[in-house]
């Protein structure tokens, strides 16, 4: 069986490969003839079910056109998840950990999250995440690419087909939290709000006092993945997620977020909430 990490690497790099590969409107067959191949392999590093020899995932970017900083990131991930190290190059506009979260994310077909500081990504609006880059350092170009890339993520949940399924516990310090100033975090709410009254969104929130639960000051997202994937756990740090699927450790998780959800208000509790602390947000 394959370990944990190495698993979780494959289905970033799959699920990396499969975007680029469509964004040039490739078909698979184009690939498999790059890598003299059969088709069903391509689908197989795809979909994680096998993984890519470092100069077969080189001889994709190549054909993909990948730039150097996702060059980097995915043959060093690679080379990682065969227990290789190499030594990793740093730059670029994007951010690589950033483009593969969303790659993953492109691929779930549900989403649970939760989190004691922070919106979800797909619910955050502009000036929120430009508020959360800044302080992190990012400016000019690659602050406006990076911010381009994150508010992308918004559309999984209106304009794909279906759409992203969201589950979001929030505490109730990050809907006070202040990031980016009042104006900021009254937009931020008022679109949180917007959202809740899609079928595919449920937010709830932890109200101060309700107590520890297993979550408590993690960030923490589970994405269900489709095609027989094991669910990832994504554990946000600084520079990026740490990527978990051990099955054990995701039924865990499942467990706890259920937990979680149960001590937290409800749905029309949490969104009364969200109107109070609008209102009180000057």
């Amino acid at each position: 069986m394959s370990s944990p990490h190495r698993s979780a690497a494959r289905i970033q790099i799959g699920t990396s490969l499969r975007r680029m590969r469509e964004e040039l409107d490739l078909p698979r067959e184009h690939a498999a003839e790059v890598l003299d191949c059969t088709v069903t392999k391509i689908g197989n590093i795809e979909t994680a079910v096998s993984g890519v020899k470092y100069a077969e995932l080189e001889k994709l970017l190549d054909l993909y056109r990948a730039d150097e900083a996702t060059r980097d990131d995915l043959l060093g991930l690679n080379t990682d998840a065969n227990r290789r190290r190499r030594r990793s190059k740093r730059g670029g506009v994007i951010v690589p950990w950033l483009r593969r979260i969303l790659d993953v994310e492109a691929s779930a077909t549900e989403v649970l999250y939760s989190s004691f500081e922070l919106v979800p990504a797909v619910l955050q609006t502009e000036s929120y995440a430009r508020a959360l880059m800044t302080a992190v350092g990012l400016t000019e170009e690659a602050l406006e690419k990076n911010l381009e890339l994150r508010l992308g993520r918004r559309a999984l949940l209106t304009d794909r087909q279906p759409p992203l399924k969201l589950w979001a516990v929030i505490a109730e310090p990050a809907l006070r939290a202040g990031i980016g100033g009042p104006e900021v975090m009254r937009e931020q709410l008022g679109h949180l709000l917007a959202m809740t009254e899609r079928e595919n969104v449920v937010v709830q929130v932890m109200p101060r006092g309700a107590g520890a639960h297993a979550l408590t000051g993690t960030t923490l997202t589970l994405f269900r993945l489709p095609e027989g994937l094991p669910s990832l756990i994504g554990v946000d740090m600084p520079y990026g997620d740490n990527f978990v699927d051990n099955p054990a450790q995701v039924e865990k998780t499942i467990r706890w977020f259920d937990f979680t959800r149960t001590k937290a208000l409800g749905v029309e509790e949490s969104r009364e909430l969200l109107i109070r602390i609008t209102e009180e947000t000057r």
